[in-house]
């Protein structure tokens, strides 16, 4: 295919993994290909890939007035893609002046999109329409955590309204609530996640298995007429010291689930959604019941996953904008595991099991699923052809690995004391 003949796609965030999950979509169609980067220490990966055709250095978001000179000063025009919270929401936010200047982007307005992200308004939402969701209470000042926990009961979790992530602090008894409130009021007004203007939620803390928790993916197109939904289970995530789950999926199935597509698209269709959604949910035992966690407005972390069997958001992104034919996605069983990745499922988790906190036998169980013929297998990180791309991940995680394993394991340890 002629690169000439193809509307271009600029690639935001290229430092983070999500985009490297996506690169593939674009170049095996012989779409050109530009990689922007706020990384300039050490450039990211992503500028190794074979099929990226130009890469530049930007400013950061959060420098606002400067990205949109530098997006309005670069000299390419095509489809936009972002793939991170602050990248979503600067996006939406400088919407028209960005497609005034000739970019195709498809996402909210920004107080819808500030609507869906923040997980106060979410519940409300939610309480509206009837999705279930966990029981959550607005945070102004200490004063409403100890009223919260008067009418929830411990344990609590701390979060912030509009930060993924799995950022949260655990509330386990009255006097937890001073040093929890310190830390969190000290989070999100730091210089890293102020921008975001973030407030705090006290939730009830539900009780859940590692694999109790549901990512969906989803994309929906701009006249809503096309509506892609790919439930994914996660076997188990990325298991904290203190045997707490992380934000990661370090190991994940493909299934059909109805109930989640319905609940999903209900709340979706709400907010009128058009773009990619990243919605999860986790299975409450005590209620009987999924529970929405939050939606976020981009492209998963690991987008790799859905990418390699098909579900391949950004290509569906760049198609709707663009006009351009394309089937719809046929739903097969696939998994996947985090395995080629430091820190990753082979390295990290283990420590969950040294700890106790995950279980030998339940550790190898998921791999051996593979060897059954029903499966899709795909492993992270391994971009198949792109051999540029992978081996810049695999230099970085053979760094982590052999050069620094007595500080990342010594930190483990130390958080493991604190617990």
């Amino acid at each position: 295919m002629n690169k000439s003949t193809n509307v271009p796609v600029i690639l935001m965030d290229c430092e983070h993994r999500s985009i490297q999950g996506v690169i593939s979509s674009f170049g095996k169609r012989g779409i050109e290909i530009v990689a922007l980067s706020a990384q300039r220490e050490n450039p990211p990966p992503a500028f190794r890939s074979k099929y990226v055709d130009h890469t530049y250095f930007s400013p950061t978001v959060w420098e606002e007035e400067a990205y949109l000179k530098f997006l309005i000063d670069l000299p390419h025009r095509g489809v936009l893609l972002f793939s991170t919270d602050s990248a979503a929401q600067y996006v939406s936010k400088y919407k028209r002046q960005i497609q005034d200047a000739g970019y195709l982007v498809n996402i909210l307005d920004y107080e819808i999109l500030r609507k869906s992200f923040d997980k106060d308004s979410i519940y409300r939402v939610c309480k509206e329409i009837g999705v279930p969701t966990i029981k959550t209470k607005e945070v102004n000042s200490i004063e409403d955590i100890y009223s919260a926990a008067e009418e929830i009961g411990y344990p609590l979790l701390l979060k912030p309204t509009r930060l993924a992530g799995a950022r949260f602090q655990k509330i386990d008894k009255l006097e937890d609530i001073p040093r929890a409130y310190e830390l969190m009021n000290g989070m999100i007004h730091s210089e890293q996640f102020a921008p975001q203007e973030s407030g705090m939620i006290v939730q009830e803390y539900i009780i859940y298995d590692f694999n109790d928790i549901y990512c969906i993916e989803c994309y929906f197109s701009r006249d809503q007429s096309s509506k892609e939904i790919l439930v994914i289970e996660k076997i188990r995530p990325d298991i904290n010291y203190d045997g707490t789950v992380g934000s990661r999926i370090y190991a994940g199935k493909t299934i059909r689930s109805a109930d989640l597509e319905r609940l999903t698209q209900q709340v979706l269709d709400h907010f009128n959604w058009t773009g990619i959604a990243n919605v999860d949910w986790l299975y409450s035992k005590k209620y009987d019941d999924y529970l929405l966690c939050e939606i976020n407005p981009r492209l998963p972390g690991f987008s790799n996953f859905p990418t390699k069997i098909g579900f391949e958001m950004a290509w569906y992104y760049y198609a709707d904008l663009t006009d351009t034919p394309r089937e719809a996605f046929q739903f097969k069983p696939a998994l996947y595991f985090e395995a080629l990745r430091h820190p990753g499922d082979l390295t990290s988790n283990l420590v969950a099991v040294f700890k106790g906190h995950l279980s030998l036998w339940g550790f190898i169980k998921p791999y051996l699923k593979m060897f059954t013929g029903r499966y899709q297998v795909v492993f992270d990180v391994y971009y198949g052809a792109d051999f540029g791309l992978t081996w810049e991940n695999y230099k970085i995680s053979i760094n982590n690995l052999i050069k620094k394993p007595g500080k990342y394991y010594a930190g483990r340890l130390a958080q493991s004391k604190k617990a």
